[in-house]
């Protein structure tokens, strides 16, 4: 009894099976490669495919799913809807076995595990893909300026690359150059890395037509990426100078200073000379790579009237060393109440004379404003007594200035 019931039910399953079967038409199979590789900021496609014994699908028994570490990120059922507008899925492709989900402006923080799941009536199956996002690295050479025969420092920029893994080499005419740095990489704001990498060389006179280069090797590069360049060597530049001072006065100490500036490479030499003879330099300060000031403290006697203070400066620009020179001329200092009483008694009858000349002029002025008054009085006057009209009207034409009738 118990046999032939079970018997009865594994009938009707089969049945059921088979009505299904004879619905779906399929027996269901998804294709979906293990990795899958992009490159930043393309538009992708992450592959994923389905048999069925039947296409087209019917789309109301298909539903698609595309989950990113455990979150639905795409869902198919007849439709498409999604958490982001950057992901869809081709809905006339899906009913012919296409599932495969598009990502536009594909960022690092795409990369990961996804999981493609269809399900067509009662069937279901899925896939894990790993998507690999990479970013190509990019050089920038920042310094290739050097001076000859002198330890110089080669620099370049490497920024945008993912993953963080790169191998960075220096070459003289392909040649590869030993003492390469490479700073640790900085995480940027997109997700990509950026380094900087130098190398130090003493750059020769025969090193001026040779070929440099950085080359780079990434998982994002088929080939090595390669950047060549040649040395461009800094041609010296002869400084200026000059030494500013305040008059100098008998027991007097004072700071002079000799300022140097505009020379290129940065090692030069300052002195200062006291008629012909060496003297110590206070003080050296630095103001940068290409200007200093050297001081000098000097105390005049009577003796030094007539001396020549020098400021002498050697460069490698210079062929001969450069020198400015002034001579010590000593004020008296007793003389300088005399020469502030001259200087405002001087002020005193300029300001005098001014005020005396404008006193003049205005009271000359004012002189002939009255003879003009009393004159057009005295006209207007013999207007008054003539009674023929155009007799006034002449007179009124040759005045110097009209008058009112009262």
């Amino acid at each position: 009894m118990r046999a032939a019931e079970l018997h009865q039910i594994l009938r009707i399953w089969g049945f059921l099976c088979l009505f299904l079967l004879s619905q779906t038409d399929a027996v269901l199979e998804v294709i979906a490669p293990f990795k899958h590789i992009a490159r930043k900021g393309f538009n992708i496609l992450i592959p994923c495919t389905f048999h069925l014994n039947k296409f087209p699908a019917d789309p109301k028994l298909l539903t698609i799913e595309w989950d990113s570490y455990g979150r639905r990120i795409l869902t198919y059922d007849n439709g498409v809807s999604t958490v982001d507008p950057r992901f869809s899925l081709n809905s006339n492709l899906a009913p012919r076995g296409v599932a495969s989900l598009s990502v536009s402006n594909t960022q690092v923080s795409d990369g990961g595990r996804y999981t493609c799941t269809v399900t067509y009536g009662t069937e279901w199956q899925e896939e894990e893909i790993i998507l690999e996002i990479q970013a190509p690295p990019q050089i920038t050479i920042t310094n290739k300026v050097v001076s000859e025969n002198k330890e110089s420092v080669l620099r370049a920029s490497i920024t945008g690359f993912y993953p963080q893994d790169l191998d960075v080499k220096w070459l003289r005419d392909g040649e590869i150059l030993p003492g390469v740095t490479v700073n640790k990489s900085q995480r940027d704001p997109d997700g990509t890395h950026s380094t900087t990498s130098t190398v130090t060389i003493v750059p020769t006179k025969d090193n001026r037509n040779q070929i440099f280069s950085i080359r780079l090797q990434h998982f994002s590069l088929t080939v090595p990426l390669q950047e060549d360049f040649q040395l461009i060597y800094r041609v010296p530049v002869a400084p200026s100078i000059h030494i500013s001072h305040e008059p100098f006065y008998k027991n007097k100490e004072q700071t002079l200073m000799c300022r140097v500036w505009g020379y290129y490479p940065e090692s030069i030499a300052v002195g200062w000379f006291l008629s012909g003879s060496r003297v110590e330099t206070s003080e050296i300060k630095r103001i940068n790579s290409s200007a200093l000031e050297s001081s000098y403290r000097f105390l005049p006697t009577a003796e030094s009237q007539g001396m020549e203070i020098s400021c002498v400066v050697e460069h490698q620009a210079l062929t001969q060393p450069l020198v400015q020179t002034l001579k010590v001329q000593l004020t008296d200092s007793k003389l300088i109440p005399l020469l502030l009483i001259g200087t405002f008694v001087g002020i005193f009858w300029i300001a005098a004379l001014l005020i005396f000349f404008l006193c003049r002029k205005c009271i000359y002025k004012e002189k002939l404003v009255i003879e003009d008054l009393n004159y057009l009085k005295s006209r207007c006057n013999m207007t008054h007594r003539h009674s023929d009209k155009q007799t006034v009207i002449a007179e009124l034409i040759n005045m110097r200035n009209p008058c009112e009738f009262p």
